[in-house]
């Protein structure tokens, strides 16, 4: 078994990875499904990119055509924000 003695928080260990994207690639594009993962990853996202001036967060969704009416019209919500 391994132990790993980690002392950063789950956040800071996200925002520390994504903010890695930014510094290695020129375009940074986030899966979005509307679930409750993708939607905080979104979220964290788009606080790095608004911190780095790389605005507007270019997002993609596959519709898979046999979603929730609810996670749809959230969705496109979603891509309906400037940012």
């Amino acid at each position: 078994m391994k132990i790993f003695n980690i002392k950063k928080s789950v956040l800071e260990a996200a925002l520390e990875r994504i903010n890695y994207l930014f510094d290695e690639f020129p375009n940074v594009i986030v899966g979005f499904s509307g679930g409750k993962d993708s939607t905080v990853t979104l979220n964290l996202a788009l606080q790095v990119a608004r911190e780095r001036g790389r605005l507007p967060l270019k997002v993609m969704w596959i519709d898979q055509e046999a979603e929730w009416q609810g996670t749809r019209d959230y969705c496109e919500r979603i891509f309906t924000m400037e940012d």
